[in-house]
């Protein structure tokens, strides 16, 4: 597999594991998961030439992902009342 391949499948996992982290009801929850899908951001980004720019775009995927899903939830709650 190809590194921006595998670049792509890293960033689609993380993403996802930041928005289903995005529905947990506990802030608390929340913030443990996120920081757990940082984590492995860094440690996915050494296998890379440039390992501050993979980490950087990691995280910068996850938090769009994370805010995305955040905004559905909350949109969710105002459509049904929650």
């Amino acid at each position: 597999m190809s590194l921006m391949k595998r670049f792509e499948d890293d960033g689609d996992e993380l993403s996802e594991k930041a928005a289903n982290a995005a529905w947990l009801d506990s802030p608390n929850e929340r913030i443990r998961t996120l920081t757990a899908v940082f984590q492995e951001c860094g440690e996915r980004a050494n296998v890379y030439h440039d390992p501050l720019f993979a980490a950087r775009e990691l995280v910068r995927q996850v938090s769009e992902a994370f805010r995305f899903e955040r905004m559905e939830v909350h949109m969710e709650r105002l459509v049904h009342g929650v």
